[in-house]
């Protein structure tokens, strides 16, 4: 008599549809699922089962996800690409607020580098940022020298990621080091200003006057992300500092970044300062500072002080642009 046959195994795109359906709460969680996901060698199918995970409410699998990195770093072009699962796995342990010397260590100096057209490319610089905020928010006491080899990554991500996670240390040494990187300069604005940003949570009043001093650089870039770190910022302080720089900046850079950093600050003078322009400037600043503040016109009564400005403009485009 014939043996029955075993029941085939579910294709990678079924196991994915079903810890989706999981993910969404559309389907009860099941750990065996999540279990036999997590012991794969498939990267995407390895990151559903981890973001389950990291999610909540499977504890009894959480000693699985440091295996299935290391599992995922052997031949990890072919098993795991773009890091995907190595980054989930990452991010999971992150928030469940566990250290693993099996992961972030290794996590946060791994290269992969990836086939390309034209060459090669690191996948790995994400990975490296979450493993930076690891080491910040695990108070490591080797964070401030992993962070600093992280900031001279050649990967903007991976250095973006590092100035963040200087900002979350919360060591007040890392101001020094933030500091001289905003000095050097970087290739990419971003960078600059995510230090600027660290800086202004790690030490405000000390910081404001280099962050403000950027505003008026000949680089565009350099006072672009001086004046959104400004508006991260959340400070009242910052919001005479950014209506003088709109008003001496080019049209172009006021429109582009003055008026969103104003809006992101979230104060009532930045706010009264962009109606005020919504009203009575010229047509293309009051599209600018409307769109500026549309993405906060959820709040019904912005929105209608919006609208009511907005009618007082000579132009009737700009009567018509608020939402």
């Amino acid at each position: 008599m014939k043996k029955p046959r075993a029941a085939p195994r579910p294709t990678v795109d079924a196991r994915l549809a079903q810890l989706a359906a999981m993910e969404r709460g559309e389907a009860p969680v099941d750990p065996t699922v999540a279990r036999d996901a997590l012991g794969g060698k498939v990267g995407i199918v390895v990151a559903a089962a981890a973001r389950l995970i990291g999610a909540g409410g499977l504890d009894a699998l959480i000693d699985g996800l440091a295996p299935a990195f290391a599992r995922l770093v052997d031949d990890g072009v072919a098993r795991d690409p773009g890091c995907r699962g190595k980054i989930a796995i990452a991010r999971a342990l992150e928030q469940l607020d566990r250290w693993d010397d099996a992961v972030f260590p290794v996590g946060v100096r791994l290269v992969q580098a990836e086939p390309v057209w034209g060459g090669r490319e690191d996948s790995g610089a994400e990975l490296r940022a979450v493993c930076a905020m690891a080491y910040a928010h695990a108070y490591r006491p080797d964070a401030l020298d992993v962070l600093a080899d992280l900031l001279a990554d050649p990967e903007r991500m991976a250095r973006v990621g590092a100035a963040t996670a200087l900002g979350d240390a919360g060591h007040a040494d890392a101001t020094a080091l933030l500091r001289y990187k905003v000095r050097v300069g970087d290739p990419e604005p971003e960078v600059i200003a995510a230090c600027l940003g660290s800086l202004l949570t790690l030490a405000p009043e000390r910081s404001l006057p280099l962050v403000a001093g950027l505003l008026d650089e000949r680089d565009d870039d350099r006072a672009a992300a001086a004046a959104l770190a400004l508006g991260e910022s959340k400070r009242p302080s910052a919001v005479p500092l950014l209506i003088g720089w709109c008003e001496r900046t080019t049209a172009a850079l006021r429109a582009r970044v003055g008026y969103v950093a104003l809006a992101m600050l979230r104060d009532a003078a930045a706010v009264d300062h962009l109606l005020a322009v919504v009203a009575t400037a010229g047509k293309a600043d009051a599209f600018a500072a409307i769109a500026a503040l549309t993405p906060y016109a959820a709040d019904a009564r912005l929105a209608e002080r919006l609208r009511a400005h907005a009618a007082q403009h000579r132009d009737p485009a700009v009567r018509a642009a608020a939402p």
